[in-house]
């Protein structure tokens, strides 16, 4: 298995459709992100002396109310308070929208960049990620909003793939003592979609997930046809549960070659992972977790090649799985 790559050179090493990417980092992507983290600097500083100011004041504001039994006299000592606090925090939320406008627009020329570089297309905005692919399979939950962002769409050895980041959203209603209905919206996914194209279809449908309690009711109202699977590998047999219509069929997707890549990506990127076979397609999801294909964040360096590499390395995982379940194939008599 290879190991998490923590340097330009490591992803180079490991993953060999990366072959050259140091030398494109220093020409095409180290000029940009060093002139980037004069910016993101320089918005950072500004956030951190504002901030620092802001909170003087506010709180010079609030003891200059007190002292004047602003708050014995009635409510306008609140009300003049309370413009205070929302002031800070608006001076707050202003300059850090300025450090994430910085951060979120490295992010997506990272990604496009490394998806030229790779052959791929990058979309920011992508407008459908087939999510209905994903609810048929019941790898992902109802909802009723939904964003997408950074969408790459490439081949790889054949098989053609598509990555993208979804933000779920299901409505729901609450009835407040007088009888007020409210709406709101709730999380129920935030995460990682990925779908692989094979030119053979799988010859059963098989889903795995860390989380059985939805996957085992689905399965367990269709029939003896669909079955849990016990895995080859008894670490697996702890982390997941596996159903399938063939027993064979899944046993032979699932070897611990393939375990190992997934589960990798899982803890690489963060979060619940579920997965599906499905006719001509691999279907998986995590759920959850840290930045994925991002590197950093506000207060980290744009400039750090190790967060490139991360991003790399994350894209190279995705490649080792294509590279597990093809082989898989050609070996299979």
């Amino acid at each position: 298995m290879a190991n998490a790559a923590h340097s330009l050179e490591d992803v180079e090493a490991s993953y060999p459709a990366f072959e050259g990417l140091a030398a494109f980092y220093r020409r095409e992507l180290e000029p940009y992100l060093i002139e980037q983290e004069q910016l993101r600097k320089a918005a950072h500083g500004k956030l951190k002396k504002y901030s620092a100011i802001a909170l003087s004041a506010g709180a010079v504001a609030l003891l200059t109310i007190w002292s004047l039994g602003g708050f014995s006299s009635g409510w306008i000592g609140f009300v003049l308070a309370a413009v205070v606090v929302i002031s800070v925090i608006g001076v707050m939320a202003y300059h850090t929208s300025s450090v994430s406008e910085v951060t979120s627009r490295v992010k997506g020329e990272v990604l496009h960049r490394l998806s030229t570089f790779l052959g791929f297309t990058y979309n920011a905005d992508p407008i459908s990620a087939e999510l209905d692919w994903f609810q048929d399979v019941r790898i992902i939950p109802s909802y009723d909003r939904r964003s997408l962002e950074d969408e790459i769409v490439g081949s790889h050895e054949g098989v053609s793939f598509t990555l993208c980041e979804a933000h779920l959203e299901d409505r729901r209603t609450r009835t407040d003592s007088d009888g007020r209905t409210e709406t709101y919206y709730v999380t129920v996914f935030n995460g990682l979609l990925a779908r692989f194209t094979f030119p053979k279809p799988f010859a059963a449908r098989t889903i795995l997930t860390s989380d059985g309690g939805v996957i085992g009711n689905f399965f367990g109202g269709i029939g003896k046809s669909k079955e849990r699977v016990r895995l080859e590998d008894p670490r697996f047999e702890k982390l997941f549960e596996v159903f399938s219509d063939d027993q064979v069929e899944a046993r032979y997707l699932l070897t611990p070659t393939f375990m190992e890549r997934v589960s990798q990506l899982a803890d690489t990127v963060g979060g619940k992972l579920q997965l599906a076979f499905d006719g001509d397609r691999l279907l998986i999801t995590i759920n959850g977790g840290g930045d994925r294909f991002e590197g950093g964040g506000m207060f980290k360096r744009a400039d750090d090649p190790g967060q490139i590499a991360k991003i790399a390395s994350e894209i190279g995982l995705v490649f080792e799985i294509i590279h597990v379940l093809r082989l898989n194939a050609s070996t299979r008599t």
